[in-house]
């Protein structure tokens, strides 16, 4: 990963944003139909504007981008040519240290993603049978296990101050 800087992306690369979505989605989500991807990029593509964006480059080349909203991220995309580089990992260690993100969605059948956050720290707290378009592709919500253990302690107390005050 030398030699590679993170950068807030420009609203005049949306362009650039979506093609190295698609190249990924093409690569990674065997699942879905050419129709799916038109109208995912429609919606995707309405919805950058609403997100922090940030990608990574090397001499001017786009590998990967992350998109941030409301401590998640919504969308982590990376180019079939960089895959398993350290990428990925490198703007999600970008977005927990500069925007406290812990939270992610990723598409169930998707395992590799799914592993791969996993790996991370990530632990998945609620299934969905479809996705936000309603499509039928499950989706499963994580979020980093230092949230879901500090979650975890408060119920804990919370349950023991119950039973100590049940009459």
């Amino acid at each position: 990963m030398m030699g590679n800087s993170i950068r807030r992306i420009r609203e005049k690369e949306h362009h650039q944003v979506l093609r190295l979505w698609e190249d990924s989605v093409r690569a990674s989500h065997d699942f879905i139909t050419e129709t799916d991807i038109e109208d995912y990029r429609e919606l995707i593509s309405n919805s950058l504007i609403n997100m922090e964006l940030f990608c990574i480059e090397k001499a001017d080349q786009m590998q990967g981008f992350i998109a941030l909203a409301n401590y998640k991220i919504q969308l982590l995309f990376v180019h079939p040519k960089f895959y398993r580089q350290g990428i990925g990992k490198s703007l999600i260690d970008f977005a927990i240290q500069n925007y406290q993100v812990y939270m992610v969605d990723v598409n169930a059948q998707n395992t590799r993603a799914v592993l791969f956050y996993q790996s991370l720290g990530f632990e998945v707290y609620q299934k969905f049978p479809h996705d936000n378009a309603g499509k039928p592709y499950p989706i499963w919500s994580l979020r980093l296990s230092r949230h879901l253990a500090g979650k975890q302690k408060w119920m804990g107390w919370r349950n023991m101050f119950s039973s100590l005050f049940k009459t």
